[in-house]
This record gives structure tokens, sequence and C-alpha cells, in this order.
């Protein structure tokens, strides 16, 4: 079966992939290993996988760009310093690898999704927690689809400015805004009461509609200003894993445009990074978070790399958490 990522995935560029020559100053890239070290046994094994495409934001109508996502968050990853993780990394209670990204090259949305779908499904179900960059929210659905069709009960924190649960386009093209409706249309079932958490929304960004359609689904959902605290947070995680799997999404327009300036959709007003360090962070050491995407990253809007660096550093939160 890793034949299949093989055959899916394009190996990242290898200027993406820092490595230090300074033994005593090792960084992330130095702790990368092979895809194929992924086989041997390890308590935490991670995954990355770029989705370097940005149609489904085209389709909602928001600005292009986020397809350069991955290279720029990679870029900016695989520098960050270790020394919080570098001994779980020594002794092998936790394992990295990088997939490379889904060709996206003239393929339709619908044909990466299902690609998408079979890397994480096979990466799930070998207990390695995938972890994606986009790429638009759109690439949020294929991860969640992959839950649904393990057929086990699983939660959700979107962590996001918006609700994302628009309709399909044409009632069958999804796009950037739907990822959270396609997945409790179809596998509402297996998302226990209370377990989809909506974490982060904006008053301005949210339609009454879209709040209305997350109560008849029993969704939990924190504003802006709840979510700011840590009692909040805690809450959240509590609630997402009642069913002891977490599948979690970051997306980037959540923060407040100061700090995340290249995203599809900017917003004057946000979390701060502290704020969902603290969350994404405390859902890994949990021992529930099973997936993890960040999204919608757009460097060309980017300010010095700004965001880019935010979203790698919201990934080395996540790997933090892990290897405690």
């Amino acid at each position: 079966m890793y034949k299949t990522i093989e055959r899916l995935c394009t190996p990242p560029d290898a200027g993406e992939i820092f490595v230090s020559t300074n033994a005593e100053d090792p960084r992330l890239g130095n702790l990368v290993t092979p895809l194929t070290e992924l086989k041997e046994p390890a308590p935490v094994r991670c995954a990355i996988i770029g989705v370097p495409q940005h149609i489904g934001v085209e389709r909602n109508g928001g600005r292009p760009g986020a397809a350069a996502g991955p290279s720029a968050i990679r870029r900016s990853l695989y520098k960050m310093a270790t020394s919080t993780v570098q001994h779980a990394f020594e002794r092998k209670h936790i394992k990295l690898a990088d997939c490379g990204n889904i060709d996206c090259e003239g393929k339709t949305l619908e044909q990466i999704h299902d690609e998408v779908h079979d890397v994480v499904r096979f990466l799930l179900q070998e207990n390695i927690v995938p972890i994606v960059l986009g790429g638009g929210h759109d690439t949020a659905w294929p991860s969640l689809m992959a839950h649904g069709t393990m057929g086990k009960p699983f939660g959700i924190i979107n962590i996001d400015a918006h609700a994302d649960v628009r309709p399909l386009i044409d009632q069958s093209r999804a796009h950037s805004g739907s990822p959270f409706r396609q997945v409790l249309e179809y596998h509402g079932s297996l998302i226990p009461p209370g377990a989809m958490v909506e974490y982060g929304l904006q008053e301005t960004a949210v339609a009454a509609s879209h709040l209305q359609y997350l109560r008849q689904h029993k969704a939990s959902v924190f504003m802006l200003g709840e979510a700011r605290e840590r009692t909040t947070a805690r809450l959240a995680i509590g609630k997402a894993g009642v069913a002891e799997r977490i599948h979690l999404s970051l997306d980037m327009d959540v923060f407040a445009s100061a700090f995340s300036p290249g995203v599809s959709a900017p917003s004057a007003d946000g979390l701060y990074p502290e704020q969902v360090a603290f969350l994404v962070r405390s859902t890994a050491q949990s021992g529930y978070l099973k997936s993890f995407d960040v999204v919608e990253t757009c460097p060309p809007f980017d300010v010095d790399n700004r965001t880019a660096k935010l979203a790698a550093t919201m990934i080395m939160q996540v790997v933090i958490g892990l290897a405690q």
C-alpha cells in the first residue's frame, strides 16, 4: 500500500526541506525520515501530505494562490529548531515523514479529493497521523471522508472564522466553503451529538442560516469571543473527543490579518497565535488526534512569509503535542 502513496504523490522539492549542517543546531528537516521507515513501529508516526491546488477556493469566489501553500509552509517548517522534540525523535518515540504532494496537475477537484482520500485513509488504517497542507479548505473533505469510510465514530474541531457549511454548487460540486456540510450530510451518523465543533466563528463572517444548520445538526459552536478563553479550548476538545478520534482542521483566516495576511479571505479581527497554539497542542496531547489539516495559506498575498511561518508554527505545536 505504500506504493499507492508513491504513485499518487510527487516528492517535495529538495529546496523545501532545510537540513542544518550544524550538529549543535539541528532543525526539523534533519529529523524527517524516509516514508519507508514509517513501516517500522513507533508510538507516534506522522506523515505530511501537500495538496497544492485552489480550485475549490475559486469555485467559492475566493482569491486564488493557495496552491503555493504547501511549498511555502514546508520552507518555514523544516527550518524550525527542535529543542522540545529532539529527544523524542532520537529515542524513536515519534517519526515524521514527508509523502510529498498529491499530483494535482490537469485533474478535476473531484479527482484530487479521491486521491487525497486514498492516501489519508491508508495512513489512518496504519495508525499514522496525516498532516495535510492545503490548498483550499475543501482539502478537509477527503480527510473527513476517509474517517467516514472507515466507519468509526469521530469528532471534528474546525478552527475557522467561517462555518464552511455552504451547500454544494449545483448540488454536486464541492468547494472551499462546503466541507463540513458534506461530512454532516454523508457521515453525520458517525459524529456524536456535539462532537462537530466550530471554533472561532466571527459574527461578520457566518450567515444566520449556517448557524441554524449547525444547530439542527447538533454541532457545538464557539464564536470568536468565547474562543479566546483556554477553558473554551478544553471544552471543545472534550466535546470532539467523546468519540476518542478527532480530526483537527485549521483555516489560517481564523487569525487576525495582522498575524495572517496571506489567506484567501482575510479578517481584520481574529484569534491570536497563542490562543490557537494552545488548542492545537492540547488536542495533540489529548491522545485523540488522528488527523490534522492546515489550509488557506495564500503566499501571493503574504507579507514577509508571516502566514506561512505561522502555519508552520501551528504544525510544530501539533508535533510537540504528539511527542509528549
